[in-house]
């Protein structure tokens, strides 16, 4: 063999080696990266508890508990054990046929148990936890039909015996608009905005005082909902029964309230009170009749103590109604709230026929 065609052969055996040598390279650079795609383990930590009838202390077999995609049911003595659950603030919730469904956030710790005990209501209690909702608006507000429409459909799927609506306009607008709000309906709503320390917008929705909120940039049928479902959750602890009379000739409504403490603890720092609200009430900025409009509050003075079984009664009478466009539209909610509470918890409310 001649010494050029030895060195051709050597050149084009390395050119060889060299573009295996390529390959190779370019293959476990894929494989490594492809590797390095696969995600790290999620540290998690694990709930559990036991789910009970909240009126029968029955311990309550078959039912789904979850946190997010993560979930298992109780067994035939009740209890659970939720594994992996991420780590964080997680809400847990717990379904089961013919309860009401709850919902607690707690804080998942890595490698740790969190213990979480559910009592579930029976949709069939007769003393039903009752939500009430203030619905903050504006007579040009331009979301506010949206939310007034989702409210109304709410409304209708629940029922008065599970929902209250009243809606309290946060200001009048000059020179066309006034008479919507009333100095308590203004107050009203900077003494809640002031609590979380927000600004004033609207719609901006408040459940069973600060308990549950839904503000304006987060108005939806399907937040109003879940905000509704959470306060149903929860056992009542005040029974109201209530009458009311509207007096056309006076423009004036009186209301007579019963109150009882049906829970098992002492009750301070409460508060009776009713909103006057009328409905098919002429908003000339949609061209449509708006409803459940808040013209007075009554308040009574503090109660200081309130204990297991008791029962006290009241008398209120709204001002003179010089603002309603039609007395036979009027209707009225009762309700008891602790206005001194971090949340300003409405306990429970009854509309009145």
């Amino acid at each position: 063999m001649f010494k050029g065609e030895t060195l051709f052969m050597k050149e084009k055996l390395l050119k060889i080696i060299f573009r295996l040598s390529v390959v190779i390279i370019g293959i476990s650079f894929l494989l490594f990266l492809g590797g390095g795609c696969t995600p790290p383990p999620v540290s998690t930590g694990c709930v559990q508890g036991v789910v009970i009838d909240n009126q029968s202390s029955e311990h309550l077999a078959g039912v789904l508990i979850s946190a997010g995609n993560v979930s298992t049911t109780s067994d035939a003595l009740g209890n659970y054990i939720l594994e992996e659950v991420p780590i964080g603030n997680r809400e847990i919730t717990a379904v089961a046929e013919n309860y009401s469904s709850q919902s607690e956030t707690v804080e998942i710790v890595e490698n740790k148990i969190t213990e979480l005990n559910f009592q579930l209501i029976p949709l069939s209690q007769e003393n039903q936890r009752v939500v009430m909702v203030e619905l903050f608006v504006a007579p040009t507000c331009p979301n506010c039909p949206k939310a007034k429409d989702a409210m109304a459909q709410l409304l209708e799927q629940y029922g008065f015996d599970k929902l209250v609506v009243l809606e309290e306009y946060g200001w009048n607008i000059e020179p066309d608009y006034t008479g919507w709000a009333t100095a308590e309906t203004i107050e009203r709503f900077k003494w809640y905005t002031d609590s979380l320390g927000i600004s004033r917008h609207t719609p901006d929705t408040y459940f069973n005082g600060l308990n549950q909120s839904v503000h304006h940039s987060e108005s939806s049928y399907n937040n109003y909902k879940a905000a509704i479902d959470k306060e149903l959750a929860k056992a009542p602890k005040i029974d109201i029964s209530a009458s009311s009379n509207v007096d056309t000739t006076n423009l004036t409504v009186s209301i007579n309230i019963s109150i009882e403490n049906i829970s098992s603890e002492d009750l301070t720092d409460l508060v009776v009170g009713a909103m006057i609200y009328e409905d098919s009430v002429y908003l000339a900025s949609i061209a449509k009749n708006v409803n459940h409009v808040v013209r007075d509050i009554i308040i009574t003075e503090e109660i200081i103590s309130f204990t297991p079984g008791a029962i006290q009664e009241f008398n209120l009478s709204s001002e003179i109604l010089n603002n309603v466009k039609n007395m036979n539209n009027i209707h009225a909610v009762a309700y008891v709230q602790a206005p001194n509470s971090p949340t300003k918890e409405i306990l429970q409310a009854a509309y009145l026929e």
